[in-house]
């Protein structure tokens, strides 16, 4: 699941928008006066957007742990061949051998016009930057939510989401707190993007895979 989470973090809508993030979440701190002063509202804005986001993966796990909690009578290795059947569908489409469009973003999610001030304002921030990725997650999202699925329990739902969370946010605010000493690793990573992305698909192929294969034998 963190794994599945740094994929998503290399997606085009997470990758070459961090400059613009880093803007809102840093903005003039570095600069100001009283730097502690202005770091520790960087510190309490990271952490309501980490807050933000893993609210709102953890209550997507918690509905595809009781969605998979209806299909919990049916034949574990029927469900281990479906899930890996899906698993490997979105991991060719994570790696780009073929390409539908995503999920469709909240409309309101392009009419807010939000800053992180303070914890709260930032929760709410990451939560809808979240929403408004659904286009180009989907592929790793479906992933994420199949596997919670398939563990029949909301619990280990909520859990495994929560964990996808944060592989995709830590990164994040990573790149994003210290991106004046990491722009040449920024720089190679989105210059290797679909690669690296490709790398993600095909390993999600294989564990599909071994899935399908573990359930046959």
């Amino acid at each position: 699941m963190f794994a599945g989470g740094l994929v998503a973090f290399l997606s085009p809508c997470v990758l070459p928008m961090l400059p613009v993030y880093t803007l809102y979440l840093v903005g003039d701190g570095s600069q100001s006066a009283d730097q502690r002063s202005a770091w520790l509202g960087v510190v309490k804005r990271s952490l309501g957007l980490l807050f933000g986001f893993v609210t709102l993966f953890t209550l997507l796990g918690a509905g595809a742990g009781l969605l998979g909690s209806a299909f919990r009578k049916l034949d574990r290795g029927t469900l281990d061949i479906v899930t890996g059947g899906l698993l490997i569908v979105f991991g060719l489409w994570t790696a780009d051998f073929f390409h539908w469009k995503g999920l469709r973003a909240p409309a309101w999610t392009s009419n807010v016009r939000l800053k992180p001030e303070g914890f709260f304002r930032s929760a709410l921030f990451g939560v809808v930057i979240a929403l408004s990725w659904t286009p180009c997650l989907t592929p790793v999202l479906a992933n994420a939510l199949i596997l919670a699925a398939s563990s029949a329990t909301v619990g280990v739902g909520m859990l495994s989401l929560a964990v996808f969370a944060l592989g995709l946010c830590l990164p994040m605010l990573l790149f994003m707190v210290l991106y004046q000493w990491l722009k040449d690793v920024f720089t190679w990573l989105r210059d290797h993007q679909p690669l690296l992305r490709r790398v993600g698909g095909i390993l999600m192929i294989l564990y599909g895979g071994w899935m399908i294969v573990s359930a046959l034998l």
